[in-house]
């Protein structure tokens, strides 16, 4: 059995990837770029970001009015159309109680903390981390290792549940066990997670005898 489980954020717990790529995309167009569905599905599972992929396409964007107007787009929508993943809740309420919790996400700190508040998750995590504070984001195993350090474990003793190429990586690359539940938004082959411990089609599949 694990010591502490560590979850990422957006795709997993969150139906988010549908409102992340029309923030994106309509802050973009605001400055004349079209982020195509196809675009995003490297950005996500490359663990991309404004800067990184402005600099990808050559684009003579200003990152900081990008990101900007994305936040003004993405805080609507959160306050607006954001849900939990079908069983998202159910787990997080059962898991809580038997074993410290983490979040370690790609996303801006203010992100995490108002999408936690909105679905009263705050206190149920006892580490919340976003790789935007670090040297490396996924797919490198920094916000792991860093996650695992302040929940007092060891990596070993960790259970990531992810949904991307990039944080399955990086789990996989801190040493820690990986169950991966695929987002629907941005599919990519099963094959790829062939070295998770488990791959599972939603959170209501999730048994404590699985951890």
């Amino acid at each position: 059995m694990p010591k502490a489980i560590i979850f990422d954020l957006d795709g997993l717990l969150i139906d988010s990837q549908p409102l992340q790529y029309r923030a994106y995309h309509n802050a973009f167009k605001k400055f004349g770029y079209n982020l195509t569905r196809k675009g995003w599905k490297m950005w996500i599972h490359n663990s991309l970001n404004p800067r990184t992929w402005i600099a990808r396409e050559k684009l003579n964007i200003d990152l900081l009015k990008v990101r900007k107007e994305k936040r003004k787009i993405f805080e609507k929508l959160v306050e607006t159309e954001l849900k939990l993943k079908p069983g998202a809740r159910a787990l997080i309420n059962k898991l809580y109680k038997k074993y410290p919790l983490a979040i370690a996400s790609s996303s801006r700190i203010e992100s995490i903390l108002l999408i936690l508040k909105k679905f009263s998750f705050t206190q149920k995590f006892k580490v919340i981390l976003s790789d935007t504070k670090m040297k490396r984001g996924k797919p490198f195993p920094d916000i792991f290792l860093k996650a695992a350090q302040k929940l007092k474990t060891k990596p070993y003793d960790c259970v990531v549940f992810e949904d991307s190429l990039a944080g399955f990586a990086a789990a996989k690359a801190a040493g820690m066990k990986c169950i991966v539940c695929p987002d629907s938004f941005c599919p990519v082959p099963l094959t790829q997670f062939k070295k998770a411990d488990k791959i599972i089609k939603s959170l209501k599949n999730i048994t404590l005898s699985d951890l």
